[in-house]
C-alpha cells in the first residue's frame, strides 16, 4: 500500500491517535531494513547477472557480496553506480539511499538532477560520468 509521506505525517501529529493504532493502520507502508532481502528484490527485478553488475558498476567482486550480505555500508556514490548498472526504477534508488541513510537523490541539487537524468533515460556509469564531466560535478568513480 502507498502512502505519501505528508499524510503520514499528518496522522502522528493527531492527537487522539496512539501509535499502535498508527502502526496497525500503517503496517504495510514500513521500509524493509532487511538489506540482504532489499538487494535480492531489487536483483531479481532488475534480471541483470551480478557478475555484469559488477562490471558494469566498477566496483570489486568482494565488496559487492559483502554489500548484498549486508557486511559493507556503501557510499551513496557506490549506491548509485550500483543501480545505473541494474537499470530499474529509481524509485528503489531511492529507497536504498534511504535504507542506508543516505540523502536522496533531489532535482533541485544539479549533480543529483544529472544522475536521476542519467538513470531516467538508462545511461551507462561512462555516458553518466560523461554527463556529469561535462557539466562540472563530481564524478561517481572517485567515490
Amino acid at each position: 500500500m502507498n502512502k505519501k509521506t505528508e499524510d503520514l505525517s499528518a496522522q502522528l501529529k493527531l492527537p487522539n491517535l496512539s501509535y499502535t493504532e498508527y502502526l496497525q493502520k500503517n503496517e504495510n507502508v514500513f521500509v524493509d531494513t532487511d538489506v540482504s532481502r532489499f538487494w535480492k528484490k531489487a536483483l531479481d527485478l532488475s534480471g541483470v547477472k551480478k557478475s555484469d553488475i559488477i562490471n558494469k558498476a566498477d566496483i570489486g567482486y568482494t565488496f559487492f557480496y559483502d554489500i548484498l550480505k549486508g557486511r559493507k555500508h556503501p557510499s551513496r556514490d557506490n549506491i548509485i553506480k550500483i543501480f545505473i548498472a541494474l537499470r530499474i526504477d529509481i524509485d528503489y534508488l531511492q529507497e536504498a539511499l534511504r535504507l542506508y541513510e543516505w540523502a536522496s537523490l533531489h532535482p533541485k541539487i544539479k549533480r543529483d538532477s544529472i544522475i536521476i537524468y542519467a538513470i531516467n533515460h538508462s545511461f551507462s556509469l561512462q555516458q553518466t560520468e560523461d554527463l556529469l564531466e561535462a557539466n562540472d560535478q563530481k564524478l561517481l568513480k572517485n567515490s
